[in-house]
């Protein structure tokens, strides 16, 4: 006869309910699948989650990897016959996986996105418990983890699935693996123990009943303990996460396979923020889900604080170059698509190498200061005194320009380094010239001569962005 006191029950459904009101938007209010194997950790999901008052419509999931020729089957109507009691909706999937546990658990995430897809379910979830979530800090800290990886499973999270991405809500990460079994022994049902869980060959199994059983002769309440710490890893890292996508908003220039910050900036942060920083731009350069190895972060930062400059290779043909004034994260591309010169279409669009201008002409009109100055990628020039013959070209020997505010020419190189442009971007940047001269310097200053005064009669306006080689 089940027990008259549900208490393991109650505690269950009460992580339960209380996971799905704190996440209640991102779930929306479908369907949710749970994912039961017919062990007593999942079991016990299906049995607490029947009970929870207001929750939303379950389909209880089961996959067969066919790895337990005996158990499986056992287990697939145990796991039909509970829902049925319950009057919950079944869905089973089987599948001849190889004996790996990355295959079987790929082809059970499979089977659980097409349950889910199928019932327009918001999410799956699943059975973790506070023993799952200790042992699985404990295996990443011996593997050498970091504050991130410290925090263990979320208790809301996704997974890409063919493609696509799988919600997965874990609400038991604060129950023990203890209570769920007194959940399926209140409600009198005897569960399907999984035999691979016994065999140590499995890290985990090893841990789970050499470490942690050590652990609780120090401290009964030792897997506990580490779930906690799991949760405050997780608090602690999602502020640093903030603060650094702060300092990435106000300190980097992003475009496409690179991006760039003034050095001063990334040097004054703290060493958490500044690897968050990096590790940030490496997805952006590298691909999502590409991460730099803790020895290439420190690398990393150790050229950002020291003296002077240098280069380092970071993998994937990409590599960081620290300049005096400046970063820069991105391809270390073999092949250079150089400046394309020649006249701009005036009105119209050129392209020229990796650089597109797009010109504009016609009278006077209230312009953004910073296209008057030239400071930007746009600027605008006095048509008449910029004359004839605009045109786009790379800088050359000898070359002079007349910044806006001097009263003569100086040399070109001198107003590149003391506007600290990158050297190694010195010889790519398109320069604006005309039959007079250089008339603009983009991101630098217009000339004194072409600047547009309230005695301008025609005004040319060019804005230059980044884009594909020139087109024949």
């Amino acid at each position: 006869m089940p027990p008259s006191n549900r208490a393991s029950t109650g505690r269950a459904a009460r992580a339960i309910r209380q996971a799905l009101r704190r996440h209640r938007a991102a779930l929306g209010g479908g369907p949710v699948v749970l994912a039961v194997s017919g062990g007593p950790d999942s079991l016990g999901l299906l049995l607490a989650a029947a009970v929870v008052r207001g929750r939303p419509e379950l389909v209880a999931a089961h996959f067969s990897h066919g790895l337990r020729p005996s158990a499986d089957p056992r287990a697939a109507r145990l796991v039909k016959r509970v829902a049925a009691s319950l009057g919950i909706a079944f869905e089973h999937g089987s599948a001849r996986t190889g004996p790996s546990e990355e295959e079987a658990r790929d082809a059970r995430y499979g089977f659980l996105a097409e349950v889910a897809a199928a019932h327009g379910a918001s999410a799956v979830v699943t059975a973790h418990t506070q023993d799952d979530q200790a042992e699985t800090l404990l295996l990443r800290l011996t593997r050498g983890t970091g504050l991130r990886g410290a925090g263990a499973m979320r208790e809301l999270s996704a997974r890409t699935v063919g493609g696509a991405p799988l919600t997965l809500l874990r609400p038991l990460l604060g129950v023990s693996r203890a209570d769920m079994a007194s959940v399926c022994e209140e409600a009198g049902i005897e569960p399907v123990h999984d035999g691979s869980n016994r065999q140590l060959r499995y890290a985990r199994n090893r841990l789970r009943s050499r470490v942690m059983s050590e652990l609780a002769h120090i401290n009964p309440s030792a897997a506990g303990a580490l779930a906690r710490f799991a949760e405050s890893a997780q608090a602690d890292d999602a502020l640093l996460r903030t603060l650094a996508a702060e300092a990435i908003q106000r300190h980097e220039t992003r475009e496409d396979g690179r991006v760039a910050w003034r050095r001063q900036a990334l040097s004054e942060l703290a060493e958490p923020l500044l690897a968050r920083v990096l590790a940030s731009a490496w997805e952006h350069v590298a691909g999502a889900g590409a991460a730099l190895s803790a020895a290439k972060l420190g690398a990393a930062s150790r050229l950002i604080r020291r003296p002077g400059g240098g280069e380092l290779a970071l993998g994937r043909g990409a590599r960081l170059v620290v300049e005096q004034e400046t970063c820069a994260l991105g391809a270390a591309s073999t092949e250079r698509i150089p400046l394309v010169a020649g006249p701009l279409a005036v009105p119209g669009v050129t392209h020229a190498g990796p650089w597109i201008a797009t010109v504009s002409a016609g009278e006077p009109r209230e312009l953004d200061p910073a296209a008057v100055t030239g400071k930007g990628w746009r600027a605008a020039l006095d048509a008449d005194q910029a004359g004839a013959g605009l045109r786009l070209r790379a800088r050359a020997r000898g070359d002079r320009f007349q910044p806006l505010g001097m009263d003569q020419p100086v040399r070109l190189q001198d107003v590149l380094v003391n506007a600290k442009v990158p050297r190694g971007e010195r010889d790519d940047l398109p320069l604006v010239v005309s039959d007079r001269g250089i008339a603009w310097v983009p991101g630098v200053r217009v000339a004194q001569w072409a600047v547009v005064t309230a005695a301008t009669r025609r005004v040319v306006e060019v804005s230059l962005e980044r884009g594909a080689q020139a087109r024949d």
